[in-house]
């Protein structure tokens, strides 16, 4: 009998451990995927800015209302790895030509890092008007981006 018992509070501080072992544990990975995921947002959202102020330069120079500008790194492009984007008036992108994809998500694809397969874009809309793009990943916003004057924020 003492020694089924003994059995059993080993057996039972062996879980116990393994237990805080686990919930230490978890907690920090848990933290660790917060930060890179915060990490990942936040590159996405400067590569987007970075290409939308990239076309307004090519705009500024050619003034013409599609823009082709030079993509790096793309494997789901042409074997040339060129992009042509539609402008508005003002310069700033409002969609990419040739794609398959819906306005919102052919920017987001071609203009930053993350997988559009891990994103969910709407439309912004005023008076019948599609006027910008919004960008959430589980539900929560990554970043907007506005035609009319080129914003990129993240509220």
């Amino acid at each position: 009998m003492n020694e089924s018992s003994s059995g059993i509070y080993r057996f039972l501080l062996v879980i116990i451990v393994f237990s805080l072992l686990y919930w230490v544990l978890a907690g920090k990975m848990l933290t660790i995927y917060d930060d890179v995921e915060k990490v990942s947002v936040q590159r996405s959202k400067e590569d987007f800015v970075t290409s939308v102020n990239h076309i307004r330069q090519q705009w500024m120079r050619d003034k013409q209302p599609e823009v082709k500008i030079k993509l790096v790194g793309q494997t789901n492009l042409a074997h040339d790895s060129e992009l042509s984007v539609l402008v508005n008036e003002k310069g700033f992108a409002v969609k990419v030509l040739a794609t398959e994809h819906s306005q919102c998500d052919g920017l987001f694809k071609y203009l930053q890092a993350i997988a559009l397969s891990e994103v969910n874009s709407v439309e912004i809309i005023d008076r019948g008007q599609v006027i910008g793009c919004k960008y959430t990943k589980n539900s929560k916003m990554l970043f907007k981006y506005l035609f009319l004057n080129g914003i990129v924020s993240s509220n």
